[in-house]
């Protein structure tokens, strides 16, 4: 059976969904640049439609990161780590994501870190507190938390 490929996009087209979809949710300009490429557009199309929506207010980085630090927190648990490896991924530049990741509030912060590690606790097993201690730790770090937050933690945790 033949796999039929979709029409590429038009400028005026690839404009107009991209820029309903901004007005619903935030988006990177990487993100927006692959689905472009993905509809077969060629670089200089992708350019000028991504300046244009940078221009009107559709795009902004700096709000992008806000709103993505704010939500891996807070409903993926990311930790601040994860959070600055996958805006890199999305080629978001350091000086434009790294004032959002300050913003994050430490009690919150830990609240989170808390949260998460009293949750895996339930789910664990391990032969001695000591496995059970670097299960943990190594479950922080994975989600990006920091290594001495999460000693820290785990620590606190086992005094109680």
């Amino acid at each position: 059976m033949q796999k039929i490929e979709p029409k590429p996009w038009g400028e005026q087209e690839a404009y107009n969904k991209l820029s309903a979809l901004c007005a619903r949710q935030e988006c990177c300009l990487s993100d927006l640049a692959v689905k472009m490429t993905k509809k077969g557009m060629d670089n200089q199309s992708i350019d000028r439609i991504l300046r244009q929506l940078e221009e009107e207010g559709f795009v902004n980085e700096e709000r992008y990161s806000r709103a993505f630090v704010h939500d891996k927190l807070m409903f993926s648990h990311w930790g601040r780590n994860r959070i600055r490896i996958e805006l890199r991924r999305k080629g978001i530049a350091h000086e434009i994501f790294a004032p959002a990741l300050e913003e994050i509030n430490e009690e919150d912060y830990l609240q989170v870190l808390r949260d998460l590690l009293t949750e895996y606790r339930r789910h664990i097993t391990a032969p001695s507190n000591h496995e059970l201690r670097n299960r943990l730790i190594r479950y922080a770090i994975s989600r990006g938390f920091e290594v001495s937050l999460a000693m820290s933690i785990v620590d606190h945790q086992e005094e109680e």
